[in-house]
């Protein structure tokens, strides 16, 4: 399983960076937007839409939304933002209230469009508004978020962060993350050459975008656990589907967009 997970991130990674930063927005959001149908596509098993006329319908409803929405991206993210802050309680308060985020279609059918459309407009809007380098910074932010978790939780995790929804991530883990997301933005800050004076805010934005990004997994968790699937699916070898290696992107990106907006 580990060779796979190098394997898989061997090849993929690197031609994703090239994606990023050789294409223009015009022609990167169509990997984006494939992307996010294969994440619609895998959501569906999470809600259990296993006829192909509910998986067909759920792909193109998020596919409409994002194209109906785009003139409205920042609306559209901050409601997102919203929402996950709703997402956080179903978190923390699970297995109560499953009946209201799992139970009804119509809420399943919404939780399609909010998870992936805000999320696909604001990484087109990131790299259109700000260019490759700062798209770069958000991917590499979870990345060191995500490895930092993992190397510290395994060598000091002790304290369960959600043991209902997933027993192995821990609090140090966390913390582990967010320092390592720190460490890729004070690289990326002396490399931009900006200002001592702006430190802080970009500092606080890495720590902001590298903690919300544990809720994308979480949230994601839940759907696996009230599902009973393990992963989303198994395209990518090793890393089990799309979806799972997007859930922490799914939140990250709006926060991230939103706060870049407002150094």
């Amino acid at each position: 399983m580990l060779i796979q997970r190098i394997t898989t991130a061997l090849i993929l990674a690197p031609l994703f960076i090239w994606a990023v930063v050789a294409l223009e927005t015009n022609t990167l959001q169509y990997i984006l937007i494939a992307i996010t149908i294969l994440g619609a596509w895998e959501y569906t098993s999470l809600i259990k839409f296993n006829q192909l006329l509910q998986k067909v319908f759920i792909v193109a409803l998020v596919i409409i939304a994002a194209i109906v929405a785009i003139e409205y991206s920042t609306l559209v993210i901050q409601i997102a933002i919203l929402w996950w802050m709703l997402n956080l309680y179903w978190v923390i308060s699970y297995p109560k209230n499953t009946n209201i985020w799992y139970g009804p279609t119509s809420v399943k059918i919404l939780t399609s469009v909010l998870l992936l459309v805000p999320m696909l407009l604001a990484l087109i809007g990131l790299h259109q508004d700000f260019g490759y380098e700062y798209f770069l910074l958000l991917i590499f932010v979870i990345w060191g978020a995500d490895s930092g978790a993992y190397f510290i939780g395994r060598a000091f995790g002790k304290n369960k962060l959600a043991p209902k929804v997933s027993p192995g991530k821990s609090i140090e883990g966390v913390f582990g993350g967010i320092g390592f997301a720190v460490i890729v933005m004070l690289i990326f800050l002396q490399y931009k050459d900006i200002s001592t004076d702006q430190y802080l805010a970009y500092i606080l934005l890495s720590v902001v975008t590298s903690s919300v990004s544990v809720l994308g997994d979480l949230f994601e968790s839940l759907f696996k656990r009230v599902s009973g699937i393990k992963d989303s699916s198994n395209i990518l070898p090793g890393h089990g589907g799309v979806l799972d290696r997007i859930d922490s992107l799914t939140v990250a990106a709006p926060f991230f967009v939103l706060g870049l907006s407002l150094l």
